[in-house]
This record gives structure tokens, sequence and C-alpha cells, in this order.
């Protein structure tokens, strides 16, 4: 196929253009919880860290932002993972057409990779993997032009490439295997690879590449109580880039009693990206790739056992991620099982004329395949739509509400996930907002109320430094609730509503840092149901202890009984009708392994309307008289810090006319 190159490179600039498109359209337009939001806090911030250990993505994400998004870092970066994620499905489409030799080919993988729910749901947020399959696939592309014309200059390219990798992400060392046993395969010559002078530019090379760390190395100089020699600065250095101090208990850490659990986890995994058939139509492109081209079939069979074994045994809350790299050879390995449907010539012997025929049954499976990629985007769509997702920015606005130079200091001991996020609005939207950690002022708490108080400054409290203050200081400090909390109050939105008012509701395990009261779920779906409650729904044990009930879901009209109930113990997907339109729920996760996930637990469809992304706890939506739906409202949830708590700076007497006195009930 003479002009398959150019041809290639139109096919790909149109799938990666469409899946631009798509990930645009779905965009996160702000702050998110966990990584996402460090890293959205730290891309323009001039100070650098040994733990940010990734020189290259923050490097690129701040020219990028300072490019296009100075006003809102947050946006900026989640469109820099936007192009990043277009740029690999279109190097994918390239790399699957030009090894396969086949444009269709090419066009699956593409497709197939673009619209998996993983890569979707990383694509449209800050983060590190679409940049990281980026360069996988660069990487790949070096292998490529170097097997086709062997030479030192094509081999030092790839080197060149593997190595910037390394600046992104570290698991780019997964793939050393592979693409070495690659460089055997096609070097005509062998001995040429571990020649001195070939040895020397490898290294050379990969000196080069680390390079990129330098900035993170020389922040050690920075620490007050830093290290003071350069063997210790190393060392600090090394343990916070590759985060040692948690590494080395999830590296392999899986046990042998949790292997069933993980295995069941990887083929959820696996269908939730491509659906059975795609996974099958892998299986044969294995086969087809193996016929076709040896060492491509070793490379990429290889590096899919690597970096699944690795994820399969990463004991990590967000363990779905490391998979990204096994769902693009995956999407690879889709492609190869197609060829261009390939014309052949008869000759009519009647009247003399050459015709050409294309071979029916060809046509027909490529038509198929490319009508199951379309209908896998079109069916992800609406449970990955961000485009009007802003919980994290209105939980972190209500947490930091009223606090202000003038009036009151916040101080918080947040789960990690929010404390970035709360890291990004105090710099970038709040600036004023005058905010210390409790565990910093902890052993100088008191010194901290005396100087607030002598200048009339209130402190308030989050739940959990709440707790933490009247489990180490007792009743020396008089807390009152504040009567605005950090996140909406579930029981105090349901006695809102009014009978016959549309819902659902959906109860999951919490995390491990939270425990949902049973009485309090109770308390919920009777106020909701009028004592009506669902033998469906599992109540009692919801706090992981049982091994049922892992997922649950009821919907109906306030005050009746429950239209749906429903508690499994394994992700489902089913739909109903409330108030005459249909609704889908979907559970896109797998409890009790994953911990955390930036694109939710679960979604709440009407229609193909977005309407509730449902996370671990309690999540809750109900519709107004016009269908609208709410907003959100959570329990025992990373996004329900619960109430707030004021230390008045004014005097006792006064302070109880200025706030309610703290209740039994209201005790942190």
């Amino acid at each position: 196929m003479p002009d398959l190159g150019s041809r290639t490179i139109i096919a790909a600039a149109v799938v990666a253009t469409l899946a631009f498109w798509a990930y645009t359209r779905t965009l996160l337009p702000g702050v998110d919880l966990g990584d996402t939001g460090g890293f959205q806090a730290a891309v323009l911030w001039p100070e650098v860290s040994a733990r940010q250990a990734y020189p290259l993505y923050y490097e690129l994400g701040a020219r990028f932002v300072r490019a296009v998004s100075t006003a809102s870092p947050a946006r900026g970066l989640n469109l820099f993972s936007a192009v990043f994620g277009a740029i690999a499905v279109g190097l994918l489409t390239c790399l699957c057409a030009l090894v396969n030799e086949s444009l269709l080919a090419g066009v699956v993988a593409g497709s197939l990779l673009a619209f998996s729910y993983t890569f979707w749901s990383q694509a449209i947020i800050a983060e590190v993997y679409t940049l990281h399959l980026t360069f996988v696939l660069v990487s790949c592309l070096a292998l490529m032009a170097y097997a086709e014309r062997p030479s030192r200059i094509r081999l030092a390219l790839f080197f060149g490439v593997y190595a910037l990798g390394f600046g992104n992400h570290l698991s780019m060392i997964l793939l050393l295997a592979p693409f070495a046993i690659f460089l055997l395969q096609v070097t005509p010559e062998r001995r040429t690879l571990f020649t001195p002078a070939t040895i020397g530019i490898a290294m050379a090379i990969a000196a080069a590449g680390a390079l990129q760390y330098w900035p993170n190395f020389a922040s050690t100089w920075q620490l007050g109580d830093g290290p003071v020699s350069w063997t210790d600065r190393f060392q600090t250095f090394w343990f916070d880039t590759t985060k040692v101090d948690w590494r080395e208990s999830m590296v392999m850490g899986v046990r042998l009693d949790q292997l069933a659990d993980r295995t069941g986890m990887w083929w959820f995994d696996a269908r939730q990206q491509f659906g059975v058939p795609g996974l099958l139509l892998a299986v044969f492109g294995a086969f087809r790739l193996w016929m076709r081209s040896r060492p491509w079939a070793t490379l990429v069979l290889l590096a899919y056992a690597i970096n699944t074994v690795f994820a399969f045994t990463y004991n990590v809350g967000d363990t779905h991620v490391f998979y990204l790299p096994s769902h693009l050879f995956t999407a690879f390995l889709a492609g190869a099982a197609l060829q261009s449907p390939v014309a052949r010539t008869f000759m009519v012997r009647a009247t003399g004329r050459t015709i050409k025929v294309r071979p029916t049954r060809a046509s027909v499976i490529v038509a198929i395949v490319l009508l199951y990629a379309g209908w896998r985007a079109w069916d992800t769509w609406p449970a990955i739509d961000r485009h009007d997702d802003r919980r994290a920015e209105s939980l972190v606005t209500r947490l930091a509400l009223g606090a202000n130079p003038q009036s009151a200091v916040l101080v918080t001991d947040l789960n990690w996930q929010v404390e970035n996020a709360l890291l990004y609005y105090t710099r970038w939207e709040r600036r004023d907002v005058p905010w210390v950690r409790l565990p910093d002022v902890q052993l100088h708490f008191p010194f901290l109320v005396r100087d607030n108080e002598a200048i009339s400054r209130d402190l308030l409290l989050d739940g959990y430094s709440a707790r933490e203050v009247v489990a180490a200081f007792g009743p020396v400090f008089p807390l009152q609730r504040d009567p605005i909390g950090a996140s909406p109050d579930l029981i105090e939105e349901i006695s809102g509503l009014a009978p016959g008012t549309p819902y659902v509701l959906c109860v999951l395990t919490p995390p491990r840092e939270e425990r949902l009261d049973p009485a309090l779920l109770r308390t919920a779906v009777d106020m909701l149901t009028h004592g009506r409650i669902p033998a469906g729904l599992r109540i009692d044990g919801i706090d992981g202890s049982a091994t049922t009930g892992r997922y649950q879901v009821m919907a109906g009209m306030a005050g009746e009984t429950p239209t749906v109930a429903r508690a499994d113990d394994y992700p489902f997907r089913m739909s109903f009708r409330l108030f005459d339109d249909p609704f889908t729920v979907r559970m896109e996760s797998w409890i009790p392994s994953d911990t955390f996930r930036r694109a939710g637990f679960g979604h709440v469809l009407r229609g193909r309307e977005h309407v509730l992304t449902i996370e671990r706890g309690v999540s809750l939506v109900w519709f107004d008289r016009n269908a609208r739906p709410s907003n959100p409202t959570y329990a025992a949830s990373v996004y329900s810090p619960g109430p707030r708590y004021r230390l008045s700076s004014a005097s006792p007497s006064l302070a109880v006319l200025r706030t309610r006195p703290i209740s039994a009930a209201d005790r942190p």
C-alpha cells in the first residue's frame, strides 16, 4: 500500500480530533480532589519539592497553562491532559496502522482507546497518564523507525525518547524488558548493541534524562531541618521522589487471600474498557500479530503482561489507573485483528472486461467493528461527562466561607484529597483565606487561640480538627456548632423534601476513614419512605463488616414505597422509570479494592443526562417541580466533611449570645 503513510497521518488526525472534541465537551471545568487538586495547585507555584516526582509533567504543564489559562490553572491543566490524550490516540492510530499495514487496524485501535472508560476519565482531568501513554507510543514509533533501518542515530533517538519519558512517570521502567528484547530481535548484528560506543551513548542519555530531577534534588537544600551531607540529601530526595515510604508496602502487596478479589477486579476493569467483544477481538489480534511479526507480538504481549501483573499486585487505592498501559496494548491488539478489505480482480470472459469485487464478508466484519467502537463511545459519554461537575469547588468554598484576615482563621485536619483541593482554592481562588493545618499547630494550639483572640479573630474548625481539639484539650476551648456546615447535612436535606418528590438514593461501602452510622441511614430511609423500608436495602453492616450490599440503590417518591430497591456485592447496571422518565444506575467501581476514583464510583443517568455522581458512602439526588436535579448530597463520604465549629474570640458570655451552644448531639 504505497500511500499508507500519508493516509495513516490523515486518519490519525481525524481520530485524534474527534477524541479531542469529545474530551473538551466533557472536560472537568475546575479543581478536583486528590492528586488532581495537588497538580493544579502546584503547576504554577514557584516552589518545588522532591515529592513532586513528575518534573517533565510540571514543566510542560506550566508552559501550557501560562499560554492558555493563567486565570484558571485548574482548567488549563485539565485541558493539557485532553491535548495529550488526543495526541496519544493519534499516535496509537499511526503505530497500529503502520505495524499491521492496515488503516482500519489503526482507526479501530485508536477509537477503542480514545473512548475507553478509564483513559477518557484521565483525559479530562489534570493527571499524568495521558502524557505517559504518549511517551510509551513515541518510544514504540522510535523503535519502529529503528527496526526499518537500524542505525546508531535512530537507536540514540529511541534512547532519548525513552529517557525523557522517565521525567513524567517512573513506571516507564516496566517497558525495559519488552523494549530490550525487541531491539535484540530486530538488530541484524546484535553485538553492536553491546559495543562500548553504544553503551556509552545509552549511559550518557540516561544521565541527561536524570537531570530532569535536578530541581527536585536541589529542593532538599531549602528544608530548614534538611540533611547536610550529599549522601543524606540524596537519600531524602530518593525517599520523596520514589515515595518509598508507602510503595514498599504496596508494590507486590496483595495477599494470597486477596487474589480472587483482584482477579474479579481485573476482569471487571477489562470489560469496562472494551466489553467482551473488544477483548475477544484483542485475543484474535494477538494470534494475527504473532503470525505477522514476532518482534512486535513479543513486545506488545510482554508489555501487556508486565504492566498487568504490576497493576494486579499493586495494593493501592486507584489500581485501575495502573492498568492504562495494559489498555493501550489491548486496543493495539484489537486493531491488529483487522485488515483492510482488499479488492480482488476478476476477468469477465464474455466481455473481456476487468472488474474489482470487494470481499463482502470482510467489509461486513469491519463495519460491525467500527459500529461497535462508535457504540462504546456513545455508551460511555453520559457516564464520564464532567463538564458541569463543580463539587470539589463547592465543597472547599463552603469549608472556607467566612474565613478572612479580619474575622476568622480556618483550621483543618482533612482527608488528603480534600486538602489538595483546598490548597488550590487558597492559592489561586481566595488567596486572602488564612488557613492552617491542625497537625502543624497542634503543639502550640493554645498560643494560636490566644494570639487570634488578641485581635478579635475567631477560629473555624472542620469536624475532624474539632474532634482532635476536644480529644486533646477537653472543655478548655468552648466550641460552638457553626450554622454553615462544610457540606449539606443528609437528614436536613431529606426533611425539607415535600411528599411526592422524586429521588434516587445510593449507598456504597464507605471509605476506610469514614463510618456510616446505621441509625443515621435508617432515619434517612424512614424519612424518605415513611417507614416503608424495602427488604432489599441492607442498613445494618453497611460499614463494610458485612459482605452483602456493597452497592445499593433505592428510588421512588418521597413518602411512598420505593419503586426500586436493589443491593448487590458486585457492580451492576440497572434501568427503571421514575415520573415517566428513563433512569439508569451504573456502578463503575470495584469495592473494596477501589478506595478513590476521580470519575466517581458510579453514576445515575436520566436518559442521557448525568444527574448524580455516586461516591462511597451515601449519595442522594432529588428533583424539583420542574424535574431539575438537585445538587448532590453526601454522607460518610470524602465529599461530606460534615459540620463546622467556631471558637469565638469574644468573651464566653458574648459567645453564648452569638452562636448556639454545642449540644450533646452536636459535639464533635
